[in-house]
């Protein structure tokens, strides 16, 4: 690990290709070795293919006639097909969500796309022969290795690739264990019967972290020790060492066996950094081992200095995600840590267990690269740091810094927005990313300089002196509302919605976990800056306006407030008529939603800004969103009170029509009976026998008149009267209309019967008078419901 690690700035980087005028697309052009294997020639053109093919697919729009919903193909056939045929199945899964909806895709870089071509060589690699294999993988893994401790400055290190992103941690613990623990690997979990090892976490990491390496280790959940936070000095996100110290010192006199100690240089949601020197010295004096992980261990890769002085390791190990950092997809996780010092294990443990024991822990705990398997793992990783050069990496870190600097700067400036990751810079802000490159810096003040995210919230009105922790209810609401409205309406800059604990919603962006390669641009941040003030004026006016709302709606008679504790807009507010608020039947709770329901229809109609919603008590109300600083919110109450009440008044009507029609249907089917029986009754029963009725009837014939005649009811005079004009006449006949002059006026129909239309809703409702129906019911331009005898069907019949 002590040579000299070969030059990367002979490889051009993606920047220097443009500069020439000619961007290499990987696997286009022959490769040099294609004429000693012309197959990886092979493989890596149609690698190169097809992923430019994806690309091209997914980034062009879709026309309307393909927007069409596919079921997707996901049961496997037993029929053969055609490698075409397979990937346009790939295509089809790729370009759609699960609704059948097309799908956005971010554009491929060169480097991203020689990774992936590169995964299809590494797959190819594992069908060499074992030794030819082995060489390749152990090359690739050797260089790799070699250049990213040259990066880093920890030169006398080995690394360890993985997928997951903890299971470089979990075998750290497991080395560390073998270390502490010399029977460990015999006795298992029985050698912790005595004295138990423990692990320590800052209370700010997630918990997960720590269960799940108690889980892969087998160790009791009592071998977690959370550090308390900072508490007056320094930041409320980072760890206390002085309780760290304490915690170190009382579980060495207690038997108990310090183990790992897990520092943070950017915490996983605000970014902070530990006081990772002074953790060090803790932990040497305690023979405790140091691991720490976070995107600010990308600023490691800035100054100059470090790998030229051979500066100190900053940690016994860390946990770097460069395909985050670089926004590269596909690229492996990488944990370097240092090689064991022989000068510092003491001469009686040498005796005992022998020099040669410390180099066998990484593999006992599975820390090496097996050189034998069937992928080479750091193939990507090599042909990224190929394509980039030790240029583009730094270029690419320095870009992510440069975008928290740039986003801190803007809102830096608004009163109401609280920052809650570090300042880039430091405390006073003297330094930026350009003077860290240029200039000379420790590596406290290289993490205390620069920031890997930017972690803002809105907040109240603070008065003079006064410390805000945990922002209202209402603020964590009103911050998830500005989120989502900022991650559609300024998209280029990729915010997230986060839950802190102690200080409630927060909107993050970070750099160093973005899909693309590219930061946005100066424009681009002009643009969200712009955006974001938008929302914050008319979130403070929703605020001003929410006291004006709640006493207005207090002092009405038939509007009452509604606490909606998912809705971020200005309140609910329910129509509810008079002498309804102090009791309200179980009857009427119904009558009462569908009445706020066509009120919510009819308020639509005039501004989207209402909407239907529900309170916590099952009732539905009308739902207020956000107000500008124009909008008169006693207006808009005003308006739902008219409207309100033109909404009841109709209901009347239509529960008034409602039940006439009902009472009107009652009434014909009693005449219709009562004349059925008479009619049996004078035409005699004999009629009416199977077989004899026949004769009867063709010895006496009964007359036309006879029979049962059918109803009708007239809704503008609110009578049921018999048909015999309608069959008669073949049309409707106004009954109580002036005939025109010469013509003679119908009949009076023989059997007429009044129909109640006194209705009412509840007692509070006065009844509602025949007179005031028709008056109402005009537009229904007089229908008529004729109901036929029982022989015939009913029959509604409009005019």
């Amino acid at each position: 690990m002590a040579s000299s690690p070969q030059p990367l700035s002979k490889v051009k980087s993606p920047e220097e290709n443009q500069s020439n005028g000619t961007e290499e697309s990987p696997g286009l052009q022959e490769p040099p070795t294609s004429g000693k294997n012309p197959q990886i020639g092979e493989i890596a053109i149609e690698a190169s293919e097809i992923v430019s093919r994806l690309g091209q697919a997914v980034d062009t729009p879709k026309t309307p006639t393909e927007n069409v919903r596919r079921a997707a193909t996901v049961f496997l056939g037993l029929q053969k097909k055609h490698s075409n045929e397979i990937i346009h199945s790939i295509h089809e899964l790729i370009s759609t969500d699960e609704d059948g909806d097309p799908t956005t895709a971010l554009p491929l870089k060169t480097v991203a796309k020689l990774v992936m071509v590169s995964h299809s060589l590494s797959a190819y690699c594992g069908s060499l022969e074992h030794s030819l294999l082995q060489k390749l993988s152990l090359r690739f893994t050797t260089d790799t290795t070699r250049w990213i401790s040259h990066i880093f400055g920890l030169l006398d290190s080995s690394a360890f690739y993985h997928d997951d992103n903890l299971e470089g941690l979990v075998r750290i613990a497991r080395m560390v264990l073998h270390y502490k623990f010399p029977r460990y690997l015999e006795d298992g979990t029985l050698t912790f019967a005595s004295s138990l090892p423990l692990i320590y976490s800052s209370i700010s990491s997630p918990l997960g972290i720590v269960q799940y390496l108690c889980r892969q280790l087998g160790l009791p959940l009592a071998c977690v020790r959370p550090v308390p936070v900072n508490t007056h000095f320094g930041s409320h996100y980072t760890m206390d060492v002085a309780a760290l110290q304490k915690m170190l010192t009382d579980d060495g006199v207690t038997g108990k066996v310090p183990l790992l100690v897990i520092a943070d240089a950017g915490t996983p949601v605000t970014g902070h950094v530990d006081n990772i020197a002074r953790i060090k010295e803790l932990c040497k004096a305690h023979n405790c081992w140091l691991h720490v992980r976070g995107h600010t261990l990308s600023a490691l890769t800035l100054p100059n200095h470090t790998r030229n002085n051979h500066a100190t390791p900053v940690a016994d190990s860390f946990t770097l995600t460069l395909g985050n950092w670089l926004g590269v997809p596909g690229l492996p996780n990488v944990t370097l840590y240092r090689l064991w010092d022989q000068s510092n294990i003491n001469a009686s443990k040498q005796k005992q267990v022998g020099v040669s024991r410390e180099s066998t822990l990484p593999l006992l705990a599975g820390l090496h690269n097996d050189h034998t398997s069937r992928r080479i793992i750091t193939l990507p990783l090599w042909t990224a740091l190929q394509s980039l050069g030790k240029d583009g990496v730094l270029s690419a870190i320095r870009e992510n810094f440069l975008a928290s600097e740039r986003l801190y700067s803007a809102l830096d400036v608004f009163r109401h927005v609280r920052v809650l990751s570090p300042k880039p810079g430091g405390e006073s802000g003297a330094y930026t990313i350009t003077e860290l490159i240029s200039k000379p810096a420790s590596i406290s003040m290289l993490f205390e300089s620069t920031a890997c995210c930017v972690v803002f919230q809105f907040i109240p009105d603070l008065a003079e002196n006064e410390v805000l922790i945990k922002v209202p209810p209402y603020y964590d609401k009103l911050n998830s509302w500005l989120g989502q409205i900022l991650q559609i309406s300024a998209p280029q800059i990729p915010i997230e919605i986060c839950e802190l604990e102690d200080v409630g919603t927060v909107l993050r962006f970070c750099p160093f976990e973005s899909a693309i390669s590219d930061q946005p641009t100066l424009e681009q941040f002009k643009s969200f800056v712009q955006c974001l003030e938008q929302q914050l004026v008319i979130l403070r006016a929703t605020i001003h306006h929410k006291e004006t709302f709640k006493t207005i709606v207090e002092a009405s008679p038939v509007l009452s407030f509604v606490e909606l504790p998912d809705w971020a807009g200005l309140g609910g507010v329910r129509y509810c008529p008079e002498g309804w608020k102090e009791l309200l039947p179980d009857q009427l709770k119904e009558e009462l939603n569908n009445l706020n329901i066509a009120l919510v229809d009819a308020l639509k109609s005039v501004d989207s800004a209402f909407s239907l919603g529900e309170g916590q008590d099952g009732l539905i109300c009308v739902r207020f969103g956000m107000l500008t600083p124009q909008s008169d919110v006693e207006d808009m109450l005003t308006l739902i009170v008219h409207v309100g009440q033109s909404v009841e008044e109709n209901s009347r009507v239509l529960d008034s029509m409602s039940e006439i029609v009902k009472k009107g249907i009652e009434t014909a089917t009693k005449d219709l009976q009562k004349e059925n029986e008479e009619r049996l009754w004078q035409e005699g029963l004999i009629r009416h026998v199977p077989l004899v009725g026949n004769f009867v009837n063709w010895w006496s014939p009964k007359t036309k008149e006879t029979g049962v005649r059918g109803r009708s009811l007239n809704l503008t005079q609110g009578i049921v009267e018999s048909t015999e004009n309608i069959y008669k006449y073949h049309m409707q006949i106004q009954t109580g209309t002036t005939p025109p002059a010469g013509s003679k006026s119908p009949p009076t129909p023989q059997i007429q019967t009044s129909v109640s239309a006194n209705h009412s809703r509840s007692s509070s409702h006065a009844s509602v008078s025949s007179q005031n129906i028709r008056a109402d019911a005009e537009p229904l331009k007089e229908p008529v419901i004729a109901v036929k005898p029982p022989t015939d069907d009913v029959k509604v019949l409009a005019p």
